[in-house]
């Protein structure tokens, strides 16, 4: 009786950690979503305020003003962000609960 005892504890132990595996997962998706956003957010606001003539840099310029919007907005998104990838975790991770719980 302990080997099964023993093995089911491993057994809730495994899956309770694939939970936390797939919650961080979740969590992580949602705050790259969030980061996409700001950063098309950030390309629109730069777009928006007219260019001038003497300082354009072309092409380089526009290379490394995305690739900056797009640090930005990852260190915007990290933490609390502006709140959107964790309202996006809780609608999905709260259908994904309600769901299990109509199953079972």
């Amino acid at each position: 009786m302990e080997v099964n005892n023993s093995a089911a504890i491993e057994l809730k132990e495994n899956s309770l950690s694939a939970d936390t595996i797939k919650e961080e997962k979740l969590r992580q998706a949602c705050a790259e979503f969030e980061a996409i956003l700001l950063q098309q957010m950030l390309k629109v606001m730069r777009n928006s305020v007219t260019k001038s003539e003497l300082f354009d840099g072309g092409f380089q310029e526009e290379i490394c003003q995305s690739m900056q919007d797009q640090e930005i907005a990852k260190q915007m998104a990290i933490g609390r962000g502006m709140g959107i990838g964790e309202y996006l975790y809780r609608q999905i991770s709260g259908q994904h609960l309600s769901t299990i719980k109509k199953q079972a």
